[in-house]
């Protein structure tokens, strides 16, 4: 953004002209000043600034997956979240999250190198929301 800019001092005189300028901003700012507004820090797995209206669960990329998969999610609200993986006996295999987080758009990396090929599920809580996805690990 560009706040002003000074006149050029060359007016015919004893050599001492006076400076004036122009703005665009209201109040004015300071002559020849450029502001430039950078976004802030972001949190660690937040890697969209825009606040989501509802909560969700994204099927998990690629899928099927050999080792490493991507699962997204959006939380709408400040709360505790829980994201966990399940065999197909219902078997609590890992705890990916499980931290208060604060509104946004999340996304965890999953590494199934130890786990057997096979169906997982994997299982968002957070507040009153709940949802659940499949999985498929192929070696």
């Amino acid at each position: 953004m560009f706040y002003g800019k000074y006149n050029d001092l060359t007016e015919p005189g004893d050599g001492c002209a006076t400076t004036t300028w122009t703005s665009t901003a209201n109040p004015p700012g300071r002559a020849n000043t450029r502001f430039v507004f950078n976004p802030g820090p972001t949190t660690a797995g937040n890697n969209n600034p825009a606040i989501p209206s509802v909560y969700s669960l994204s099927q998990n990329y690629p899928n099927p997956f050999n080792p490493v998969t991507k699962i997204n999610f959006a939380i709408p609200k400040q709360g505790l979240v829980t994201l966990k993986i399940y065999d197909v006996l219902g078997r609590e295999v890992r705890t990916l999250v499980s931290e208060v987080k604060t509104p946004g758009n999340y996304a965890v990396d999953f590494n199934g190198a130890e786990l057997s090929s096979g169906v997982y599920f994997y299982r968002l809580q957070s507040a009153d929301f709940t949802d659940i996805k499949r999985m498929m690990l192929i070696k």
